[in-house]
């Protein structure tokens, strides 16, 4: 059944296409017709607008020539007498082919008339020379046949002049216009008709074509829809199966569980009844083990501290006393000094000659002391403020600006002079 569906549903799409080229064909057809007949309009308009542009200058050179002819200037309108009368043909302009056909009355009764546009050089056969510009003008003549013009052409120089081929006539032409619009309209108006069939017959095809994709679809969306029930289906029997198997699972993981309570729950009213003591005992044991290996890691990190401790008082030791050894030279130095200064005018040169003398130990102390002062630590330098003080001889207003730093900062901890 669903091949028969498809099957049908393909061949309704196919018959529509090839409708659709069939009207598609058509109306290029149509396009070029119209197309066609636009470039005749065309050509047949550009036609009469020549002739109407010929029939302008024919009339400007009408009035014209009366003009001239009125001013005692006349041309001559002889047909053939045109080199006895001072008159040269020069060539055709353009020729018309008049046909009375139906009609009652012409002005020289004939059927047919034939009319020339000839030009004319006029020239005077006593003057010697040529007349430059030559004067020439234009003139309509009348034919009864094509012959007569033949003749009258090969009057004057003996020899055939090159004829134009036959103009339109302004009643030609306008039927010729009219026949034109009539055909345009014609074909416009076909193709109008044209066009709202073929729209009527694509909207029809649109439809069928939608029509058949709803088809397809709901057929499709059938199909799937009964594929995903399907696979619904499978997959609920085998969550069920699934669900079934984890039940009986955890049925036998419950028994299990409860077996061994039970067990656990026979031991620990057997423990209770006979052995609390011993566990008891056990708990004690393991909770003295534990503070025994506490003690045991204090008492270690302790013994670490205590030699650090001992290695940086070592080092404080050390560098106390070198300064205290400099301290107290340099404190016999300055007695000797001021007993050198206490003894009078000798005493003094004395003091000159030993500080010229001195000058350089001096410097090595100071810097010495300042080496160690600057690389003491912070303890340390409390026990060197006072020495350094004695040494560069700091004086009351000093000693306060120290005091008051140091009550601003707890860094600074001067601790005064001796």
């Amino acid at each position: 059944m669903a091949e028969k569906d498809e099957s049908g549903p393909s061949t309704a799409a196919s018959k529509v296409k090839m409708q659709m080229q069939k009207m598609q064909d058509a109306n290029v057809k149509y396009k070029n017709l119209l197309k066609l007949a636009k470039e005749r309009i065309q050509q047949q308009d550009d036609e009469l607008k020549r002739l109407k542009a010929d029939l302008e200058s024919v009339s400007r050179q009408d009035v014209q020539r009366d003009n001239n002819a009125t001013g005692g200037d006349e041309v001559p309108d002889v047909v053939g007498n045109a080199v006895e009368n001072g008159c040269i043909i020069v060539r055709v302009c353009q020729r018309v082919k008049v046909d009375h056909g139906h009609q009652e009355e012409s002005s020289h009764n004939l059927s047919e008339e034939i009319w020339a546009l000839i030009e004319f050089e006029l020239f005077d056969p006593d003057q010697q020379e040529p007349v430059v510009p030559p004067q020439r003008t234009k003139k309509w003549k009348l034919f009864e046949k094509e012959a007569e013009l033949q003749d009258f052409i090969r009057r004057d120089t003996g020899e055939p002049l090159k004829l134009p081929p036959y103009s339109l006539t302004p009643q030609q032409s306008s039927t010729m216009q009219e026949e034109a619009r009539q055909s345009v309209s014609k074909i416009t108006e076909e193709f109008r008709r044209f066009r709202v069939k073929s729209e009527m017959a694509r909207k029809q095809a649109d439809a069928q074509i939608r029509e058949l994709q709803t088809n397809n679809v709901e057929s499709a969306k059938k199909r799937i829809e009964d594929q995903d029930v399907e696979k619904e289906l499978e997959q609920a029997r085998s969550e069920f199966s699934r669900f079934e198997r984890m039940r009986a699972e955890m049925s036998q993981q419950e028994a299990q569980w409860k077996e061994a309570y039970d067990l656990i729950l026979a031991e620990n009213k057997k423990l209770k009844s006979s052995g609390s003591e011993a566990l008891l005992a056990s708990q004690w044991r393991q909770r003295y083990e534990t503070c025994v290996k506490e003690k045991y890691e204090l008492e270690s990190k302790l013994y670490v501290a205590a030699e650090k401790a001992e290695t940086v008082d070592g080092k404080y030791e050390l560098k106390y006393r070198d300064l205290k050894e400099s301290f107290r030279l340099y404190r016999k130095k300055a007695k000797e000094i001021f007993e050198a200064q206490q003894g009078g005018p000798q005493g003094t040169s004395l003091v000159r000659i030993g500080t010229s003398s001195n000058d350089d130990s001096k410097l090595d102390y100071l810097k010495n002391l300042m080496v160690n002062y600057l690389t003491s630590d912070i303890h340390v330098r409390e026990h060197m403020e006072g020495a350094i003080g004695t040494v560069l001889q700091f004086s009351t207003e000093d000693i306060e600006k120290i005091e008051a730093k140091k009550a601003e900062s707890d860094y600074w901890a001067y601790l005064g002079y001796n």
